[in-house]
């Protein structure tokens, strides 16, 4: 089973340095370039704005800044690296401008100004070839602007606009989304997935001529619903100045349900896909185009990064694409993940990986039963209780009582 531009993977914005993420794209195995649909970055729109004047001294007016709700953003250089991907491997890259805390003089400032501002900025982008644009801003899209003087964009929705029905992934189509990303509680709800997938498929239809994908957000250990999820995201676009998870809010929330490492301790914890068997991969394959992955917030530089791969990985195991794991079966398909890291090829004795993956638990009748619940549970937890049971914990009406 081969793969093509089935990922979408985040670019290392919090890594310092530049031109890691080439190197890494370049060792890749060409398989594995194959299987990426985009890499994603982010990147700070930055204007200096008075009502009345525009100045170029910064004492004499207000910052205003519309970005991304990770906090962080590539460098000039990193972008210039991520040009080179785009240009060099045929990768295609995709500019993220995701914050909810829209700034009100995007939409009102004297003459128009800022908006103004921010397309040149953009147009800056457009003109070295970005095609790719994450753009949480629904009344700009209903302008229509952007799509009229950006015409080979392809727009995408936030999926911190949580879009989770039918219903709801048409209406953004018809704003002039091009690819559609899911809100994370459909990663358990396999029923409304089969809708949006009819439903789409009648959209285009209707509309042969107009680009549409749907996305999903298969591993980011967030809590289902999270009731600080917004609120989270605004104290986020900070990050330079303080850490939401080593600060006291951090330890009223996620940190109570997930390990030192960011781990959610149970499923339920975290709204990731759990694809122990082949055949659930391929159901929900079925269903979406593209996977999405976070981690735009990593940091981690290899040791010899012009001598690194970036690989597909399982503990010491060079496994160069995705396929392969396909290919061989070798299952739990979920804890394979895209890893950086140095360049030391293993003998790829597929058997000796299935035999050392073996005694994982998701492969037992316990872990399979699990998981097949979890396609289709829609994080109802409070009447479910099957993750605290099976992992012998007591019964958890919600994480927020922990």
């Amino acid at each position: 089973m081969f793969l093509n531009k089935r990922f979408s993977i985040p670019h290392f914005d919090n890594c310092p340095h530049p031109s890691l993420y080439h190197e890494l794209m370049k060792n890749a195995s060409q398989q594995f370039r194959n299987e990426i649909y985009d890499i994603y970055f982010g990147s700070i729109f930055r204007y200096c704005y008075l009502e009345h004047e525009f100045y170029d001294d910064c004492t004499k007016h207000h910052k205003v800044m519309y970005g991304n709700v990770m906090g962080v953003e590539a460098s000039i250089q990193q972008i210039d690296n991520l040009f080179k991907i785009q240009n060099e491997l045929g990768i295609e890259i995709s500019l993220t401008i995701n914050q909810l805390n829209i700034p009100i003089e995007i939409f009102f400032s004297n003459n128009n100004r800022v908006i103004d501002a921010f397309i040149r900025w953009l147009q800056e982008f457009y003109n070295r070839g970005l095609r790719s644009c994450t753009l949480s801003n629904n009344h700009l899209m209903r302008t229509g602007t952007l799509q009229n003087k950006f015409p080979e964009m392809k727009w995408k929705n936030t999926v911190n606009q949580q879009v989770s029905t039918a219903q709801q992934v048409i209406d953004y189509l018809y704003l002039g989304y091009n690819i559609i990303q899911l809100d994370r509680s459909l990663n358990r709800n396999m029923d409304e997935l089969r809708r949006i997938k009819t439903s789409v498929e009648s959209f285009k239809n209707k509309h042969p001529r107009q680009y549409v994908k749907t996305c999903l957000l298969v591993w980011e250990d967030c809590m289902p619903f999270c009731p600080f999820k917004r609120e989270h995201d605004d104290l986020q676009l900070h990050h330079k100045k303080f850490s939401y998870w080593d600060s006291h809010l951090g330890s009223l929330t996620c940190n109570r349900w997930k390990s030192p490492s960011g781990i959610s301790t149970l499923p339920r914890g975290g709204a990731n896909c759990f694809w122990s068997e082949l055949n659930i991969f391929e159901e929900y394959q079925e269903l979406v185009d593209i996977f999405k992955y976070s981690g735009r917030l990593t940091s981690k530089i290899p040791q010899n990064p012009c001598d690194s791969e970036y690989r597909w990985f399982y503990k010491n195991n060079s496994v160069k694409s995705f396929s392969e794991i396909l290919e061989n079966k070798l299952e739990p398909i979920h804890l394979w993940s895209p890893g950086a890291g140095d360049f030391l090829m293993f003998e790829k004795d597929f058997q000796t990986i299935k035999n050392n993956l073996k005694g994982n638990f998701w492969l037992t009748k316990q872990g399979k039963i699990l998981s097949n619940k979890l396609k289709n549970c829609k994080s109802q937890c409070y009447n479910c209780h099957l993750c605290e049971r099976t992992f012998g914990f007591p019964d958890i009406d919600s994480l927020i009582e922990l």
